[in-house]
């Protein structure tokens, strides 16, 4: 018998539904941070947040990392957390620098 060469569904850390409400709760915080100060930009990193828990997709068991790496949503899912860093990043040294203790 021959092995089928396709593989199963993605398992995730998380089941389907908690993915898609903490990525809306991540936009409603995202509008919220717009309205209150749209030019400090905090609110790029909570977009992105909720963008990568939609677009993710964990390496399915057998794959190989050269090919999981060469998929364009697993580059765009680094990119974005990349994203979400520089701006907590950034966050922290805007608060450091603000408030003197």
């Amino acid at each position: 018998m021959q092995e089928s060469s396709t593989s199963g569904p993605p398992t995730f850390f998380l089941p389907h539904w908690a993915r898609i409400a903490f990525a809306c709760f991540m936009f409603a915080v995202s509008a919220v941070a717009v309205l209150n100060d749209f030019f400090r930009f905090d609110w790029v990193g909570f977009l992105c947040f909720g963008l990568f828990y939609l677009v993710y997709v964990p390496r399915q068991k057998g794959e190989a990392p050269k090919a999981y790496a060469s998929k364009p949503r697993t580059i765009v899912s680094v990119a974005l957390i990349i994203a979400v860093v520089a701006l907590a990043l950034h966050t922290l040294h805007y608060l450091f620098t603000k408030y003197r203790f």
